[in-house]
């Protein structure tokens, strides 16, 4: 599951505060491209069931459940560990920034429009 720890460390960057539910719908149909340096692209799929996918760069998929608690967005894998990071931001469809990954790298995310990718 160390892989996944490094696929959730971006820190999904929708918004904070009480517009939770209201900015993670723009998720929601949506997919979230994180770049990291060496170009390579994890795409996740967040629902409104708090359910999510995500299309690893290794090409495997990854499914569980998100919750959203104490201004973190953690994600749970089936048969994994959770893993949390920061949620921030006031993105939405069309939206791209920078922000450092815990590993301290800089990561790109943006937020597309439709659901580009298989991890439902």
């Amino acid at each position: 599951m160390k892989k996944f720890a490094a696929m959730v460390a971006f820190g999904l960057a929708l918004s904070t505060g009480a517009a939770f539910a209201d900015t993670m719908a723009n998720a929601f149909g949506n997919t979230v491209v994180v770049t990291y340096p060496n170009g390579a692209q994890a795409r996740y799929h967040f629902n409104a069931d708090n359910s999510f996918g995500i299309h690893a760069p290794d090409g495997s998929h990854v499914h569980g459940t998100y919750e959203l608690a104490n201004g973190q967005l953690c994600l749970t894998p089936a048969g994994g560990e959770r893993a949390c990071a920061a949620y921030v931001g006031d993105k939405n469809v069309g939206d791209t920034w920078t922000q450092t990954a815990t590993d301290g790298s800089t990561i790109n995310v943006t937020l597309e429009a439709g659901r580009g990718g298989h991890a439902h």
